[in-house]
């Protein structure tokens, strides 16, 4: 038995389809032209591969990348099926892209792995070792219950969890599922940060100096190689991994040559191997296996906020993003039922549109953070998927005729609540015709400001920092944010109709950093009645400000409930938390689905509700939804250092904007199933309606024929949190078979006209049906 040293030395390179530039575009700005990642990733592929045969390894799974890179060499694809093979081509499972995991729909989580699995099977077969790799590399925070959607696509372990890195070797999630987390394997890191500049000589068109290129290409350097050699070899374990990454940097030779002349200089107590991740995973497996063993059931702490600035920025795309994946699961839907109704279960072929749509899930993408060429590219991405289907948002509700206000304050009923009103916005909310403990406090003053807030009043402060993040406190204490101004005394006018409010307001030419705030809130019933609806609109131009809508509760704690994709937990504002750091930025603000909740002990309840708004707070007592940032500091977008291309103005989210945002106050009590049902119906443009019965504690995020054109495919979530018995009823004799997320048999099938079955709490139920 050898009593040598073992390294794995695993080159890797960081590809993100979007970020300092476009995906399949190149820009022309400032007299140089800045070539596409398309372009550069086509470079590090072919790097690579000039010198597989020689032994080096290649970590990656991005199916966008590698659909792109072989439309662009289609006479590599053999080639790259026999490197699969070999072990010298690792294809891990990233799905279309490393996604961010918070902001998405439930559903856009599961597709992003669903729509990836026909090109992996051009590539490589279901039993290929790198699809038990789950992808997450630089994703800004990972959702609680990833850990469920990354074992129901078949994964065993998460790689690279980042900025909010899980603290043990088994993530567990809010369901109690359990996978390995590769990143406390022992291992050394570092490597060259390179982004190739435009050519000095042609400034980015090409010419003869770089080969047509028009890039600066520079590989890995033999010190940053040689760097992380050394640590590992100083490192006390038997067994590490010496992982040398880099983005955009080519692979070069010096990563052949440098663990050659390491592995000669020390032949005599050192093994070294040039591998992948999945080497690492299957050298460390039975010790994870260990770890596991001795691991309790409590969930992991939540791996959220990470980054929260992105989930605010560009706040067009997490709107488009969560509209466009409802219209194309509504459009499923209504296929399913056409062809359940003439008994042909021929699939919809939404391919492109879904692809395109995921591709904006991207964490570069629908983060927000990315030059403005780069956002422009993603929303004709959204404008195609969009135009794939014939889905339309429903039409808002009739308004009636508006008079102005003569007297103040004044009450007008809004379905099951009588709002009272000024000039400044909601002074009151009761149940209509009735009496009951106030849920809303606009009495006390929040913050310390001059005067109480309203009741879903909008507020502006100052937000000093980039796409990622906030850089600046903002006040000189959490309790006390200075800079913040209620923005209801700059409510120029209200109206009301039969039963709509309607303010309209500005707040320009008095803050240097404002040249154009306006806007018109408009508050109506739902169509039941149980619901408050706001819709802001909004002409927005500023530097380094940030609007928010804040809803005051009457209560004093900081705790409340917020959903999540196919979950919900508790969390509570933490200042001693706060962190600007650069890498660890944690203002205490949390990624949310549909809805957060406030219970009162004596059943009385507030939930508010948002359409793609993901960013909430709920502190002393106040509840508040980020609607739009202008963050105006350019790091990491533009790096001067690597080449200067200051293109990301658009950051600011100059012009029109249209927000909808609810509230749901109760009480008699508001149950997170109610509650988690509502937040879709709210967001669909329709609801998802099967041909059959469903009974039980369940929401529908998923109806729609089989990929494979065999049968229907039904997806359930828990929806209480505590587990529940699911009941379906046919009109005749169906065959039931559970799959996993990819739709493939997990057990055997059930025939008969009854279909019975448990859904543990937070789980995802994926049926097949014939």
């Amino acid at each position: 038995m050898s009593t040598k040293k073992r390294i794995l030395f695993i080159p890797h390179n960081h590809i993100d389809p979007v970020w300092r530039r476009c995906f399949d575009r190149n820009v022309t700005k400032y007299g140089v032209t800045i070539r596409s990642y398309a372009e550069v990733e086509e470079h590090i592929i072919n790097g690579w591969l000039d010198l597989a045969p020689e032994g080096l390894t290649f970590d990656e799974g991005q199916v966008s990348m590698w659909r792109k890179y072989l439309e662009r060499n289609p006479e590599r694809l053999d080639e790259l099926r026999e490197l699969a093979k070999s072990g010298k081509f690792n294809v891990v499972m990233a799905g279309e892209t490393i996604q961010d995991s918070n902001m998405p729909a439930a559903e856009g989580l599961v597709r992003n792995f669903l729509v990836a699995m026909p090109f992996y099977r051009t590539l490589v077969d279901d039993d290929h070792p790198g699809l038990k790799l789950a992808w997450l590399a630089d994703a800004f925070g990972n959702s609680p219950n990833l850990p469920q959607i990354l074992k129901g696509v078949g994964t065993e372990i998460a790689c690279l969890t980042s900025y909010r890195h899980c603290p043990d070797t088994i993530w567990i999630g809010l369901d109690g599922t359990r996978i390995f987390v590769i990143d406390h394997i022992p291992r050394a890191a570092g490597g060259p940060w390179t982004y190739h500049p435009p050519c000095p000589d042609c400034k980015g068109e090409g010419c003869g100096t770089c080969n047509d290129s028009g890039l600066y290409l520079t590989g890995f350097s033999e010190n940053s190689i040689r760097g992380v050699l050394d640590k590992a070899l100083e490192m006390e374990e038997e067994c590490v991994l010496a992982a040398v990454t880099a983005e955009e940097a080519i692979p070069s030779r010096e990563l052949l040559d440098v663990t050659a002349a390491f592995a000669r200089e020390n032949a005599d107590t050192v093994e070294l191997e040039i591998a992948t991740f999945g080497d690492a995973y299957r050298e460390f497996k039975d010790w994870l296996e260990e770890q596991d063993a001795i691991r309790d059931d409590t969930p992991t702490i939540d791996l959220t906020p990470g980054m929260p600035g992105c989930m605010v920025t560009h706040i067009k795309l997490k709107q488009r993003v969560r509209e466009i994946t409802y219209k194309l699961l509504t459009a499923e839907a209504r296929h399913a039922n056409t062809r359940w109704a003439d008994g042909k279960s021929e699939a919809l072929d939404l391919a492109n549109a879904w692809q395109k749509m995921l591709f904006c899930q991207f964490h570069d993408a629908i983060t927000g953070t990315h030059i403005d060429a780069g956002y422009d590219e993603l929303m004709d991405m959204l404008d195609e998927a969009e135009s794939a289907v014939a889905v339309d948002a429903a039409p808002p509700p009739a308004t009636g005729d508006f008079n102005a206000t003569a007297e103040f304050p004044a009450t007008v009923s809004l379905g099951e609540f009588d709002v009272t009103y000024d000039l400044t916005g909601v002074l009151a909310v009761a149940p209509r015709g009735g009496e009951g403990e106030p849920i809303f406090d606009t009495d006390r003053i929040q913050h310390r400001l001059r005067r109480p807030t309203r009741i879903g009043e909008l507020t502006i402060e100052a937000d000093i920092g980039d796409a990622w993040g906030t850089r600046v406190s903002s006040g000189e204490s959490i309790a006390w944010n200075s800079s913040l101004i209620l923005l209801g005394d700059h409510n120029a006018h209200v109206e009301a109709s039969e039963h709509v409010l309607r303010w309209t307001g500005r707040y320009e030419d008095i803050d240097a950093a404002v040249k154009k705030l306006s806007w018109t809130v408009t508050l109506q019933a739902s169509a039941d009645g149980k619901r408050l609806d706001f819709t802001t609109e909004l002409d927005w131009d500023t530097h380094s400000r940030r609007l928010r809508v804040a809803v005051p509760v009457a209560a004093e704690d900081s705790t409340a409930s917020y959903e999540v994709p196919f979950g919900f937990l508790e969390r509570t504002f933490d200042p001693e938390k706060i962190d600007y750091d650069e890498f660890k930025i944690d203002t205490q603000e949390f990624p949310t689905l549909h809805w957060m909740l406030k219970k009162f002990d004596d059943g009385r309840a507030v939930a508010l509700l948002n359409k793609g708004l993901p960013c909430y707070r709920y502190r002393d007592g106040c509840a508040d939804i980020s609607l739009v940032r202008s963050p105006e500091r350019h790091a990491w977008t533009n790096m001067p250092i690597h080449y200067d291309f200051p293109d990301c103005d658009g950051l600011r989210d100059t012009g029109q904007h249209r927000f909808e945002y609810s509230l749901m106050p109760s009480w008699s009590g508001l149950g997170k199933v109610e509650l988690t049902r509502e937040g879709y119906a709210y967001n669909m443009p329709e609801p998802i309606e099967v041909p059959f019965s469903v009974d039980g504690d369940v929401v529908i995020t998923a109806w729609k024929v089989a990929e494979d054109g065999e049968g229907w495919i039904l997806r359930l979530q828990e929806a209480g949190g505590v587990g529940t018995t699911v009941n379906i009823a046919f009109a005749e004799e169906r065959s039931v078979t559970q799959t996993d997320l990819l739709e493939r048999a997990q057990g055997e099938a059930v025939s008969g006209e009854t279909y019975e079955t448990e859904i543990h709490k937070h789980g995802i139920l994926t049926l097949r049906i014939r």
